[in-house]
């Protein structure tokens, strides 16, 4: 079967031999199903030259029998390869995965591409589209420290400064805090009128610390008096090092600690040998965002994020359209009959 469950062992036999992320472990598929009430899959395909895998969550659709469709979990999981493909090999993987999807009943897929990895550009077709969303933020870790921090921009600059003179300080890892870190985590959703599934519940944090383990970074902020201000959670695997979520508390937000906390990100990433400190994009990789101009304040380093937007069956597509009052195409929303939320 070309679709593959969690539990398959060909899933992890794949990663044994391919540098992969977090994104790609069957476990965190898992954790992404569970917030979408869905089923963590794969789809597996193998060439004589090379491998491919794309992780997914299947997920129901109430509104019209007993169709699903499917999404890459949250972050850049993208497509998995053992082996770099041309535009032209990669195109008839998806021509193949698009085939075996409507075989399998499946309406639609999503797709996340990984900005580092996945750098193909594809001609669209009425039911295949590459849409461009922005740029995602990366930082050299292979250059010295000095000349990175006088890359940053002049106002990170200035804040990092003044949070240095006040007596501000960084801990890696200090997991008895995560509780202050849950609890900013909602004042910073809630500050920014995060969309509900942002909101996160503790259990999530818990099973992504139980996945991850050692590859997991949690880096925490404190000022003069102890008091904890921001942090961030990064995954390190293999040489590459990911930004996956941050907060600050409302108390100190006007301080700037989380660019105290990047800071330290960087740094750790030089001491424990990675290479790359991936930073990812703004809201929705929107490139004029805030998030997007915070993060771009680090580094210049920019790589062209997109995502796939698949119909497998169009007749059943169009009806959910129907169903949810959708008659024209939105832009910026896929797939479109999921704008309601009921379905």
């Amino acid at each position: 079967m070309p679709f593959i469950t969690s539990h398959d062992p060909l899933w992890k036999n794949f990663l044994e031999h391919t540098a992969y992320d977090i994104y790609h472990l069957p476990g965190y598929t898992e954790i992404e199903a569970d917030l979408l009430k869905g089923t963590a899959v794969a789809w597996y395909h193998s060439l004589p030259e090379a491998e491919i895998l794309i992780p997914l969550v299947s997920r129901p659709i109430n509104a019209l029998g007993n169709y699903h469709d499917l999404i890459s979990p949250y972050g850049y999981p993208g497509i998995l390869t053992s082996k770099p493909l041309s535009i032209k090999e990669i195109a008839s993987v998806l021509l193949q995965f698009s085939e075996e999807a409507h075989q399998a009943g499946y309406v639609s897929t999503f797709i996340r591409l990984n900005p580092l990895q996945n750098q193909w550009k594809f001609n669209s077709t009425p039911y295949f589209r590459q849409w461009f969303h922005g740029y995602t933020v990366a930082i050299n870790l292979q250059l010295p420290i000095h000349d990175l921090r006088e890359d940053y921009s002049e106002n990170h600059q200035r804040n990092l400064k003044r949070l240095e003179r006040l007596g501000y300080c960084y801990k890696i890892n200090h997991w008895e805090d995560l509780d202050y870190f849950l609890q900013a985590y909602r004042q910073t959703m809630i500050r920014k009128q995060a969309h509900p599934y942002y909101f996160f519940p503790n259990d999530y944090f818990k099973a992504l610390k139980n996945l991850a383990g050692k590859h997991l970074i949690f880096i925490s902020i404190y000022e003069p008096e102890g008091r904890f201000t921001a942090g961030g959670l990064f995954t390190l695997f293999g040489s590459m090092m990911q930004y996956h979520l941050g907060a600050t508390t409302n108390e100190f937000l006007k301080y700037s600690p989380s660019k105290m906390m990047i800071h330290a990100a960087i740094l750790e990433g030089m001491k424990v040998g990675a290479k790359l400190l991936h930073l990812g994009g703004g809201v929705g990789a929107n490139a004029h965002d805030g998030l997007f101009r915070f993060k771009k304040g680090f580094g210049q380093r920019l790589f062209p994020y997109s995502t796939l937007r698949l119909i497998h069956l169009p007749d059943v597509y169009n009806a959910l359209k129907k169903k949810s009052s959708i008659m024209n195409t939105v832009e910026n929303f896929f797939p479109e009959y999921r704008i309601q939320q009921d379905i």
